[in-house]
């Protein structure tokens, strides 16, 4: 019911569009059901990735020549990150572009992986993720968030920031979870 009443939400909720033509990016933020819990799926990246090194985010990246769609790139950036099947991921909406630190314009996705899939089973790509892992949505409402305004190439920026264990959630993958956070509210309650 929850997945059925965001998806309905998402179809009708006006997004902000970035013009950009080029430097063309994709995210997928996945949602599944662990018994009775809905969880958000995040990996943390290798330490010795020459970008974004250690960092949490959500499985995704650039748009190949090939990618029929952002849409698509998404999906296969789950497939080719962390092993969920595209078959398994049902797209319920999308979440407003956004610009990246390195300038490239970010499509965002909200997709719903099946029941059939399992953290456990997942087969990460080794040479990019140090591990996947799941986090309860509702865990968010409730953890020691913070946020701090800073300044980048003469832009004042909110950067929000989400401690989870041995982790920290921020950047770009800080602000899509607290777009997407807003959202989800209502179904929590």
């Amino acid at each position: 019911m929850i997945i059925n009443n965001l998806k309905e939400e998402l179809k009708y909720r006006k997004i902000k569009i970035i013009n950009q033509k080029s430097n063309l990016a994709a995210v997928l933020i996945p949602i599944i059901k662990n018994n009775d819990t809905y969880e958000l799926i995040f990996t943390k990246r290798l330490n010795t990735l020459p970008t974004h090194a250690g960092e949490v985010s959500f499985p995704g990246g650039l748009m190949d020549l090939n990618d029929t769609s952002p849409e698509y790139t998404a999906i296969r950036e789950a497939e080719e990150e962390i092993g969920i099947s595209g078959k398994n991921v049902e797209i319920l909406g999308r979440l407003d572009d956004e610009l990246s630190i390195h300038k490239f314009k970010v499509f965002t996705y909200v997709g719903y992986v099946n029941s059939n899939s399992k953290i456990s089973d997942l087969k990460f790509q080794e040479n990019e993720v140090e591990k996947v892992f799941t986090v309860p949505i509702s865990y968010f409402y409730n953890c020691n968030c913070w946020t701090e305004n800073w300044v980048r190439r003469n832009e004042k920026v909110k950067v929000y920031f989400y401690p989870y264990d041995d982790v920290i959630i921020w950047g770009l993958t800080g602000r899509i979870l607290s777009k997407f956070l807003k959202i989800f509210s209502k179904y929590l309650k």
